[in-house]
């Protein structure tokens, strides 16, 4: 059930599509191409249970090593949650209830009021990967939830380190507007069906990651149609668009720590074959098991 939600809420809440085989971390050292000193690659997961959160020694290490933080967006920008909060609604007016039969419009509506205390009327106008996101936050099965980019942003904030983001949100809703409407919500609907597949679906991935199991997950998600549909939507191109920035950022002075969706990461399009194209060496500093 997981398999039809992936490609959205997965996308945009744990970026954890296929990372690519025969990697042995989360974290990767960036040195070469006249670089004078080293900077770090993290792959995130963007959302994750308190009791399941861990920031292992080298990982930390490598961040209050590094001069600047570069996420996806840029979250020590007081207007972002403003700009995210304006575009929850799709902006065509689009529903939800549209898409649905009577049967299922009724399983979204016990859903929302479940976990939202209100019912469908009250989200029908809200885009799908939003919702999608409030659906995997509530699968999670935990009241405390942390994020890792929220930690690293805290964390730079505390110790005066600039933060800059790879895109805007303007970008990053614009690729999910890319995506049918009718097909998005349909998602929605496949993981309420059987919600306890998806569950268990949802913490097997995260047990991978925790794990730092990447032929793990690329196992898990090289079966799924819907990822080989919108690959080079949601990951490949973004990867392409970023490489210019990062490759700026790593040849100017001072060091950077990169922390993006673990999505991102594997792959011949991933961020670490891109950077090597580009030059440079990146090598996978194992932290699992510290």
């Amino acid at each position: 059930m997981l398999k039809k939600l992936s490609v959205l809420a997965a996308a945009s809440v744990l970026s954890l599509s296929v990372v690519g085989t025969a990697q042995a971390s989360l974290l990767y050292k960036i040195t070469g191409k006249n670089m004078e000193e080293p900077s770090y690659l993290f792959g995130t997961i963007h959302l994750i249970c308190q009791s399941d959160f861990t920031m292992h020694d080298k990982t930390r290490a490598a961040f209050e090593e590094s001069d600047r933080l570069i996420l996806e967006l840029d979250m020590d920008d007081p207007a972002l949650m403003q700009s995210m909060q304006a575009k929850i609604m799709h902006p065509e007016g689009l529903r939800l209830s549209s898409h649905l039969n009577d049967a299922e419009k009724a399983l979204l509506d016990e859903f929302f009021k479940n976990n939202m205390g209100v019912g469908l009327a009250t989200f029908d106008s809200m885009r799908p990967f939003v919702v999608s996101g409030m659906l995997m936050t509530a699968q999670l099965g935990c009241t405390q939830q942390m994020s890792f980019e929220g930690y690293f942003t805290q964390q730079a904030m505390m110790q005066q380190k600039p933060v800059e983001g790879l895109e805007t949100i303007d970008f990053q809703f614009g690729v999910f507007e890319q995506i049918p409407h009718d097909e998005q919500v349909q998602w929605l609907v496949d993981a309420l069906e059987d919600e306890a597949a998806a569950k268990a679906e949802l913490q097997r991935m995260i047990s991978l990651y925790k794990a730092e199991d990447m032929d793990g997950l690329y196992n898990m998600f090289a079966e799924m149609e819907e990822y080989a549909a919108y690959k080079e939507l949601i990951l490949d191109q973004r990867n392409y668009n970023w490489q210019q920035t990062l490759d700026e950022e790593l040849q100017a002075e001072g060091s950077e720590f990169i922390a993006v969706g673990a999505g991102h990461l594997g792959g011949k399009a991933g961020m670490i074959e891109l950077l090597r194209e580009r030059g440079y060496t990146v090598e996978p500093v194992p932290t699992a098991g510290q």
